[in-house]
């Protein structure tokens, strides 16, 4: 028999697939647990208690709601909270009010519309894309003055050319509103809003020439744009170069010229009375060769109700990049440099421009854009690309563009990547894993990298929705298809990668978003919590409180919010009686500065009673399935590895803690093919009998822990109360007793 003591010094990679579970040679066996629930494993090595939630009201009639972060500075952050048809705003958790109500804003939005909702910033304005209808422009003002409306794209994207030289348009005027006469059946209701750019079929005005004669009214074209002559008798020897108004050209004699066109022009129609005819508005005068004549030369615009609208947005580059409309599901349109309403297409390098994706076996939709750290990010349903300059002292234009494959592996429609290194995370296909694309030097290639892998398990429910927090905590937080969180701790700098799943006390989360404090040092995720309270469905804004195992000053402990849908009370007079009116009905736990009290219940009106009056007190829900287990605890043998011998454990074991109020470990013993067998529960700070949990440790704590023969064994540890736990070490004295 050989008794070890096996040190643990490293939690960080969470919870662990159970398919590592027989890997002791394997780092994330060494650092990893095989539950980490409601706990998160920190980058420093240690496990803490998860923080909990504080109640800020409900949505909007209780109506389901997508939550979405606006941050215009660094203590200048709001959400946005969008139920159907309306949109109110959330700043610190306290909603913008508009005298005795919320601020409401309606938006063209329903509940199908908001769950597609993809969006880019810019400064103070939020551009908005569902695939469903034009792309909407949201600006803020003021924190009680909105406004959304369609954004104004004259002069683009356009369609390919047509190209059936049989099919022709003819406009009747240059200027106004004009009817658009085509040769054949071409107009339908749905044109209607639609923009059309024309080119003269036969373009007869000549080019310009020096020191021709020419009269009043006559036109000539230099450089592809088209001027009139207002002054003068002669071409002079300068020609017209300007591209709006009159300008002069000459003193002596006299020369000035009116820019008329750069040789195609632009309409929105506006009615339609026949397949062959329909009235539009000119937005760009058109040139004279498509009022005097027929043209085939148009080009229908790309989003209209006829071709659908963009689902999904992106700034790249100082250009607005949109793509994936029904018709042309594998474009990218990217808007004029610093112009993010500017699709007008051209040759220039600040030029707006498009790019159709060529597919492979299927045309698989493009599903998302990110911006990232060497380009431009596209997810699409079967595979990755990206795009940026090929020159690198040049943005990205219409003759710098370069496409490139990244994976074949597939993205899951309706979940926004994120980006937290400038390398994009998202979700697979599949809905089960998480992948990042990120550089490999090796192959000067973009590359997948599978991040779920270690705790594959996890995606099982698949994963629905990301949302990154960079302080205190680099964490990705991932919404699961159960309502519940995963906790994705990701520091590629420390090599570090953990996971831990995250229940809310019963709580579905619907909808999450994560936007700085007030004082811009910390990031705080919004959820919409949807519970069942009393009978009743209630969907919760909870913010998620501050991680206190992070904190590293002296901080009181009763501050700690571990409990969820919580009020945090500070009243200015000692009381035992508090109101909790969301939480009527339900058995709650309160963490005060006078310790700890526990399966309280909140009366039909919401009032609570303590046993004993507070001056600080956190009241709320408590999770009592929140669990961090040990894998296997490893014995040695004589003869080598002791996997299918019998162990046992004998105390005393040592258990690393830091600002530890409370906390319970025990031994389990499992054995194959038969139930586990928990040990009893163990406090890991003692205290006496009635003593209040009102002090934090710091150290060794050393449990008496021991149990039977046993194949494998675990030590599992379990939250108390609201009381802050955070485990550091754990070293266990552990024997092989043989088969």
């Amino acid at each position: 028999m050989t008794r070890i003591s096996p040190a643990q010094f490293a939690f960080s990679s969470g919870e662990i697939s159970p398919l590592l579970w027989r890997r002791p040679e394997y780092q994330r066996f060494q650092t990893g647990l095989s539950a980490c629930r409601g706990y998160l494993p920190l980058r420093q090595g240690g496990i803490t208690r998860a923080p909990g939630t504080i109640y800020r009201g409900t949505t909007r009639d209780n109506l389901p709601a997508r939550l979405i972060d606006f941050e215009f500075a660094a203590n200048d952050a709001v959400t946005l909270e969008f139920t159907d048809g309306k949109m109110r705003v959330w700043r610190y958790g306290a909603l913008v009010m508009d005298g005795p109500s919320p601020y409401e804003l309606d938006t063209p939005y329903d509940d199908t519309s908001i769950a597609a909702l993809s969006w880019v910033q810019s400064a103070d304005v939020i551009f908005l894309a569902d695939g469903l209808q034009p792309v909407q422009k949201l600006s803020r003002f003021a924190l009680d003055n909105w406004t959304i409306a369609a954004a104004d794209f004259s002069t683009g994207p356009f369609r390919v050319q047509n190209l059936d030289a049989a099919l022709t348009v003819q406009a009747s005027a240059a200027t106004g509103t004009v009817t658009l006469t085509a040769s054949a059946a071409l107009f339908t209701a749905d044109h209607v809003g639609s923009l059309m750019r024309l080119r003269p079929q036969d373009n007869l005005v000549p080019l310009w020439g020096g020191n021709m004669a020419i009269a009043v009214g006559g036109k000539v074209r230099y450089d592809g744009n088209t001027y009139e002559l207002t002054v003068g008798s002669n071409t002079g020897v300068n020609p017209p170069v300007h591209l709006e108004g009159t300008e002069r050209v000459s003193i002596t004699p006299d020369i000035r010229w009116k820019y008329l066109d750069d040789g195609d022009g632009i309409v929105r129609i506006t009615a339609v009375a026949s397949g062959t005819s329909a009235t539009a508005t000119v937005v760009k005068q058109l040139p004279d060769g498509v009022v005097s004549a027929a043209t085939y030369r148009f080009e229908e615009g790309a989003w209209s109700d006829r071709w659908g609208y963009p689902a999904v947005l992106e700034i790249y580059d100082q250009r607005m990049v949109a793509a994936a409309t029904p018709a042309d599901p594998r474009t990218i349109w990217f808007s004029a440099v610093g112009a993010f309403e500017d699709f007008e297409p051209g040759i220039d390098a600040d030029s707006a421009f498009a790019y159709a994706i060529a597919g492979g076996s299927t045309v698989n939709r493009i599903l998302w854009l990110l911006r990232g750290r060497a380009g431009l990010h596209i997810g699409a349903l079967g595979e990755e690309y990206s795009t940026r300059s090929d020159t690198a002292a040049q943005a990205i234009g219409p003759t710098t563009a370069t496409f490139g494959f990244d994976s074949s592996i597939g993205s899951k429609g309706g979940v926004r990547p994120i980006a937290p290194d400038g390398w994009p995370i998202f979700v697979s296909r599949d809905g089960r894993r998480i992948i990042q694309i990120i550089y490999n030097f090796e192959q000067d290639a973009n590359r997948p990298a599978e991040l779920s892998l270690p705790a594959d398990h996890l995606g099982a429910d698949g994963f629905e929705e990301i949302a990154w927090a960079s302080a205190p905590q680099r964490i990705a937080w991932i919404r699961r298809g159960n309502g519940e969180l995963a906790a994705m701790v990701h520091d590629p700098t420390e090599q570090v990668l953990g996971w831990a799943p995250y229940s809310l006390a019963g709580g579905f989360v619907e909808s999450m978003a994560v936007t700085a404090d007030a004082t811009g040092a910390q990031d705080i995720l919004t959820m919409v919590v949807r519970r069942e309270i009393d009978g009743e469905t209630v969907r919760m804004i909870e913010e998620q409180a501050v991680t206190f195992g992070l904190l590293t000053g002296n901080e009181p402990i009763y501050t700690a919010v571990h409990l969820f849908a919580a009020t945090v009370f500070a009243p200015e007079t000692a009381t035992d009686t508090f109101s909790l009116p969301h939480l009527a009905g339900e058995t709650v736990v309160a963490w005060t500065d006078a310790g700890d009290f526990g399966a309280l219940e909140v009366a039909v009106d919401g009032t609570v009673v303590l046993p004993h009056a507070v001056s600080h007190a956190v009241i709320g829900l408590f999770d009592e399935t929140h669990r961090a287990r040990t894998l296997n605890i490893q014995a040695s043998a004589p003869d080598g590895n002791a996997m299918g011998r019998s162990k046992r454990l004998a105390p005393p074991a040592g258990i690393g803690l830091h600002r530890t109020a409370a906390g319970r470990i025990r031994a389990v013993e499992r054995d194959f093919a038969r139930p586990e067998r928990p040990g009893r529960w163990i406090d890991l700070v003692p205290r006496g009998v009635a003593e209040d949990l009102t002090t934090a440790f710091s150290g060794i704590a050393n449990p008496e822990i021991t149990t039977g023969h046993a194949g494998e064994v675990e030590l599992e540890f379990a939250p108390v109360s609201g009381a802050p736990m955070t485990v550091t070490a754990i070293v266990p004295s552990i024997s092989e007793a043989g088969l």
